[in-house]
């Protein structure tokens, strides 16, 4: 099975609606321990750029910040493009696909604006492997 970093460009959800970057705004993407390392070692402090692991039953979250589109991923710029795009978390590549906790069911998350359309969408089942997957990474390093 394909670790949630390895995700190829093949498995990425990707959104057509390019002014859309409500999912940006106001997030709470958790970070795998790759995500953080691998943003990192591209040369971001963590301190600006994640919320400390206890402040948040031990996720690694990416932080929000104030800006005149709103309070936004520390990652979005004022115009809405993501600037980490290419090393971006697992979960924003997976976005809107969502594990429900209670039910183990990959869905589309509700809070997506554009929900009606990629519910309309087919995915492949690696795409459901790799967001499964993902959450099982994020609870197993929660635990250490």
């Amino acid at each position: 099975m394909r670790r949630p970093d390895d995700i190829g460009d093949e498995n990425w959800v990707r959104c057509g609606f390019r002014d859309c970057y409500k999912c940006c705004l106001e997030t709470e993407m958790l970070l795998t321990l790759d995500d953080y390392d691998r943003i990192v070692d591209a040369g971001y402090d963590p301190n600006e750029f994640s919320l400390p692991r206890d402040d948040n039953d031990g996720f690694a979250q990416l932080r929000n910040v104030d800006s005149p589109i709103g309070l936004k991923c520390y990652f979005l710029s004022d115009k809405g493009k993501c600037t980490i795009y290419p090393i971006a978390p697992a979960g924003c590549k997976l976005y809107p696909l969502i594990v429900n906790l209670d039910t183990s069911e990959t869905m589309i998350d509700e809070d997506c604006r554009e929900k009606e359309w990629f519910r309309k969408q087919e995915y492949h089942q690696s795409q459901i492997i790799s967001i499964t997957s993902l959450v099982n990474t994020l609870l197993i390093e929660q635990e250490d």
